[in-house]
């Protein structure tokens, strides 16, 4: 009897071993997953997003007092600031021979804007505009004469703007985009050009059933419409002086250069009263010099005292000079007068840095031009312009090429290597070319250039040397004047006589 109990006790706890047994083995194998739902337990299970408590009226007044805080300079700007001021009236007129006019009548967010031997200088402003503290008539005729010393360009003006921000009205650029573009914008820069919007507007006329393309009534051309007109044909010439003129009667707002229309805007909503009331002038990355400004009421009501007009230039013609005498003479355009002397009766120029002496007669466009010149320098280059607007110099990096207003012709250049005829640029492939060293120190030469037209030849001691047909021959108001110039090395020149064909 005892040996069965005993039986039974070891066959029960066998069974219990074995129940724990398979009780671990369970607890080790993964628990499968009723479909869609993650297993118990699973690292990789998805946790459902769960909404945060909402912020306390704490959180929000210091998130709020951070953005206030962060904007307040925009805040301030855009709600907050006074009027620009008004210091000067209309009429108004300007020669810049006092550098207090600056801060007196006018004012600028940046750019060291001063006066400069008697002209405004804006010193790469970076479009930082300097406002004329009066406010405009709708009607306003704007003169000004304006130079850049900078091959880019860039001349700049603002126009029944604020006061305070660029583009805030009408910006009027010369030779923007690296010199390859001019414009007149409203607002914007880089707004679409007016051809696009008439465009729209042919497509808006059609689907309408409109009689016209109108600009306004197709719904294209708003109160806010931002646009721009736009030309390529006159980069800003280094060293040149324009004369701007600026105009607006009623919508239609016009910009002529040196007398000659440029640029048209006809606005149907112009820009006007506060806030578009104001003129600045300003540019970019160029060195630009101002002068002689002018604001007039259209409507005549005050009129300022004329500018006395220059005497206007003689006729094209015959000219000669021998440059025997102490000095020069006002015959002459002297653009680096520290480059030029005369010695023994010769003209001399070193260091000249393509800034020519110019001849202010105007030569005619059929001509022979003759003079002799030599050098002691066995680098030679030897250098004269034709055909250019005798005012046109170089004054930017030396290290930057030079682009005349005429035909260059350079006698042994690149340190006596070729010689060329180039049309206003030094190094492009459509230059008529000679290789091989030309100049003999201290040989004089005789130079002849001719030209028929198109067609120019030039020729040394009574030889053929180089000759350029010009397919687009430059010729014109701008396009006829002589000078003398050259590099760094000593150059003589005598005997200059020129005769019409």
């Amino acid at each position: 009897m005892g040996q069965a109990k005993r039986k039974e006790k070891a066959k029960a706890k066998s069974q219990e071993r074995a129940l724990g047994k398979s009780v671990e083995v369970a607890r080790e194998q993964p628990v499968e997953a009723a479909p869609g739902k993650p297993a118990e337990g699973d690292a990789t299970a998805f946790t459902p997003w769960v909404k945060p408590e909402g912020l306390s009226p704490r959180g929000w007044a210091l998130i709020v007092a951070v953005i206030l805080v962060v904007q307040f300079p925009l805040i301030h700007r855009a709600l907050l600031r006074p009027e620009a001021a008004v210091t000067a009236q209309v009429p108004y007129q300007q020669d810049f021979s006092d550098p207090g006019v600056v801060e007196r009548d006018f004012s600028s967010v940046g750019g060291f804007w001063r006066v400069v031997n008697g002209q405004l200088l804006a010193p790469q402003v970076k479009n930082n505009p300097l406002w004329l503290q009066t406010r405009l008539p709708d009607d306003v005729l704007i003169e000004f004469d304006v130079r850049s010393e900078y091959p880019e360009g860039d001349v700049r003006l603002e126009l029944f703007g604020n006061g305070i921000d660029p583009a805030s009205g009408y910006v009027l650029v010369h030779g923007g985009w690296n010199n390859s573009l001019s414009v007149i914008a409203r607002q914007d820069l880089n707004a679409p050009p007016m051809r696009s919007l008439e465009q729209k507007a042919q497509q808006a006329a059609q689907k309408l059933g409109l009689p016209s393309a109108d600009l306004v009534k197709s719904g294209v051309y708003e109160a806010d419409t931002k646009v721009r007109v736009e030309s390529n044909t006159l980069p800003v010439q280094v060293g040149r002086t324009y004369h701007w003129r600026i105009e607006r009667r009623g919508t239609v707002l016009r910009w002529s250069i040196d007398g000659q229309p440029f640029l048209e805007l006809n606005d149907p909503f112009p820009l006007k009263g506060s806030g578009h009331d104001r003129m600045g002038l300003s540019g970019f990355e160029s060195q630009i010099f101002f002068d002689n400004l002018r604001v007039l009421p259209l409507d005549g009501s005050v009129p300022l005292p004329a500018i006395p007009a220059a005497p206007p230039p003689p006729p094209p013609g015959p000219f000669a000079d021998t440059f025997d005498r102490a000095t020069l003479g006002d015959a002459w355009n002297v653009t680096n007068p520290s480059a030029v002397t005369l010695e023994n009766g010769a003209l001399t120029l070193q260091m000249t840095h393509n800034r020519p002496v110019w001849l202010k007669q105007p030569i005619p466009t059929n001509a022979t031009i003759e003079f002799d010149a030599w050098t002691d320098n066995p680098q030679g280059d030897i250098k004269v312009e034709a055909w250019g607007d005798g005012r046109a110099f170089y004054s930017g990096d030396l290290r930057m090429q030079y682009t005349a207003t005429g035909y260059v012709f350079i006698f042994g250049g690149w340190r006596n290597t070729q010689s060329v005829i180039a049309r206003q640029t030094e190094h492009t492939p459509d230059r008529a070319v000679r290789d091989g060293k030309a100049v003999e120190p201290g040989k004089h030469y005789h130079f002849t250039i001719t030209r028929r037209g198109a067609t120019i030849e030039w020729s040394i001691d009574g030889q053929p040397f180089l000759s350029l047909r010009d397919a687009s021959p430059l010729e014109g108001p701008r396009n006829q004047y002589f000078g003398f110039s050259g590099w760094e090395t000593k150059v003589y020149f005598d005997n200059l006589k020129i005769q019409p064909l």
